[in-house]
This record gives structure tokens, C-alpha cells and sequence, in this order.
């Protein structure tokens, strides 16, 4: 539920609440009955409080549909999972995404020319014959000013391949690299040596 969706049922809230509140005052006979029906009767007739009315009936209608609908649409969400599930002959194995990310970012750091790797893990999960667990890596490196952009991508490519195949035994995983800078300078976890 967004800001202004709580700031609106606060607002809702409260006036039932001060409603509740007045009725129960009104049940204990905390004020004369005939000093309420006079208060009832000029508020009725009153512009402001048709106003009023329409306000709150405005609100109970948007929460109610709200309620309705989001309940609906949260449903028929699939849930967002943060880990990639491998089947093996046992059972499943649950691996952390950030996990498999971490191990892509090693091995492409280890190939000469790349200075950082920010990698991106998707997986998808097919039935049937085509069955199975399925990555897709998206690659952002900074390489150095000289490397060889065509070579050290496709080093990258192959690389990080033959790692996923080797670790978690998923052939095929789709790697899209993107160079995103070409530079000299230090790694920021790297110190500068003077």
C-alpha cells in the first residue's frame, strides 16, 4: 500500500473512529439527549455535511475496491524469488542469486583486460521435455584502456559458461556483456601503489 493510500485510510480511520466515539458517548448518556438531537438535526441541514458525507462514501467506495481488486492482483502474481533452484537426483538445491552473481564477477575479473564485473542473474524454469533450470547473465565491465574489446568479451563470454556449466551444471546460459567503460585507473578496492 502506496503513501497516499495510508495517509487516506488514516484520515478514513479516524473519522470512524471519532464516529465510534460519539455514538458510545451518546449510548453512555454523556450528553443530554435533546442537546444531541438539536446538534443532529442543524447539522443535517447544513451544505457541508452532504459534503462531507459524499467524502467518506467516496473513500469507503476507493478502499473497498481497492481491497478487491489489489487482493486479486496480488494473487495471480507469481512471487519474486531471490534464489535459483537446481534439481539433482536427490532433490533441490536452493542457490542464492547474489551467489551465483558473486561467482560470474570472479571468474570474469580473472580474465585479463576486465577491471570490475556487475553482473545481473535471471532464471526461468521449464516443464515438460524442455524441463529444467535455465540462466540468463547480463554482464556490465569496465575494461582496461588497451584491452582488446572484441577478444576480452568473448573470453568473458566463454569463460563464465564453462564456470555455470562447472558449478552448477547448466549448459547453455545466455551471456549478454556489455562494455561499460574503458579505463586505467585503480579498482576502487584496489590501492594505488606510488
Amino acid at each position: 500500500m502506496g503513501i497516499i493510500n495510508r495517509f487516506l485510510l488514516f484520515i478514513y480511520a479516524g473519522v470512524a473512529l471519532l464516529v465510534v466515539l460519539f455514538v458510545v458517548a451518546f449510548a453512555l448518556k454523556a450528553f443530554p439527549e435533546h442537546v444531541v438531537f438539536n446538534e443532529i438535526g442543524f447539522l443535517l441541514h447544513q451544505p457541508e455535511t452532504l459534503k462531507v458525507a459524499g467524502v467518506f462514501a467516496l473513500f469507503s467506495v476507493y478502499f473497498l475496491l481497492y481491497a478487491f481488486f489489489v487482493g486479486e492482483k496480488k494473487k495471480a502474481e507469481a512471487p519474486v524469488v531471490d534464489d535459483v533452484v537446481i534439481k539433482t537426483e536427490t532433490g533441490e538445491v536452493h542457490i542464492a542469486r547474489t551467489a551465483i552473481e558473486s561467482l560470474v564477477d570472479r571468474e570474469a575479473t580473472s580474465i585479463g583486460g576486465v577491471r570490475e564485473s556487475i553482473s545481473k542473474v535471471t532464471a526461468s524454469y521449464g516443464e515438460g521435455k524442455e524441463g529444467g533450470t535455465k540462466l540468463s547473465l547480463k554482464l556490465s565491465l569496465v575494461l582496461l584502456a588497451n584491452a582488446n574489446v572484441p577478444k576480452v568479451s568473448d573470453e568473458v563470454t566463454k569463460a563464465v559458461k564453462s564456470r555455470i556449466f562447472d558449478s552448477l551444471g547448466i549448459q547453455d546460459a545466455p551471456v549478454a556483456v556489455s562494455v561499460s567503460e574503458l579505463n586505467n585507473a585503480p579498482a576502487e578496492n584496489q590501492k594505488r601503489v606510488h
